[in-house]
């Protein structure tokens, strides 16, 4: 997947405080790039699972560039998925919720569906979301990496945000007591790429036999900052339903996460 440039945010709403949640940090990014910030909901009467308030949400948001879309039928994810396509650049910001169960997400939920048939990178925002301590945008994105070859996505993405929101890059790999050796080259030689294309790059290699918990230890402390990960390696969402280091991710993490996907 070739990374774009970004032209519009779009925060999928339900009525529900968790879906809200995502429009601080959408608002951040819409805010740097002065680019439209879309607030959408469908309408569901029969559930009650959309946001009533959505125009005074809006109202209440201090920035000129947000709009409101209120679609009168269909199903959620089939409208977020339709809405991207329909305009190249679209980055969907959505907050999962409790009742996802992150460990084993239920196969036909929102979530599952954007994150599956979506093929730009879509910001996931978890119950522990903590929002930035000013109003100002992203300074920093912590890009994991695991090692594999789809790593280069993760990096494309990295690389084109980065240029975009001006962001400092800081790679992160979690090695298997023992290996850290073998991950210095790789994660160095990355680095020095971005360096020469004139990026602010930095590099972390932490040690741990669990990189759930020590990801999120590091995430914990970059308050403030981004997180991207590649959707399809073994932080990926081909593990999503029946739990992965991801979703363990997205349960835990204090900051937004990205998440990308490989060809």
């Amino acid at each position: 997947m070739q990374p774009t440039t970004i032209t519009r945010l779009l925060v999928p709403l339900d009525g529900s405080a968790e879906a809200a949640a995502a429009i601080d940090p959408a608002l951040r990014i819409a805010r740097s790039l002065q680019i439209p910030l879309e607030l959408l909901t469908v309408h569901d009467p029969i559930h009650g699972k959309w946001a009533k308030d959505i125009d005074d949400i809006a109202d209440r948001l201090a920035y000129d560039r947000v709009e409101v879309a209120l679609v009168g039928a269909g199903w959620a994810g089939d409208v977020i998925s339709s809405a991207v396509s329909e305009q190249p650049g679209t980055v969907v910001c959505m907050a999962t919720h409790n009742r996802d169960r992150f460990s084993r997400l239920v196969v036909g939920s929102v979530t599952e569906h954007v994150l599956h048939h979506v093929p730009a990178p879509v910001v996931m925002i978890g119950p522990h979301y903590q929002p930035g301590e000013t109003d100002g945008g992203f300074q920093r994105a912590l890009v994991c990496q695991d090692g594999t070859p789809r790593d280069a996505s993760s990096l494309a993405t990295a690389e084109s945000w980065a240029r975009q929101l001006n962001l400092e890059l800081e790679l992160v790999h979690v090695a298997a007591p023992g290996e850290e050796a073998r991950a210095e080259p790789r994660l160095h030689g990355a680095a020095e790429h971005l360096r020469k294309g004139g990026l602010t790059t930095t590099t972390t290699i932490l040690t741990s036999s669990e990189p759930a918990t020590r990801i999120t230890e590091i995430l914990t402390q970059r308050p403030g900052a981004l997180a991207i990960l590649n959707g399809h390696a073994r932080v990926g969402l081909t593990k999503f339903v029946l739990g992965s280091i991801s979703s363990k991710l997205l349960e835990h993490s204090p900051i937004p996460l990205l998440i990308t996907r490989s060809p």
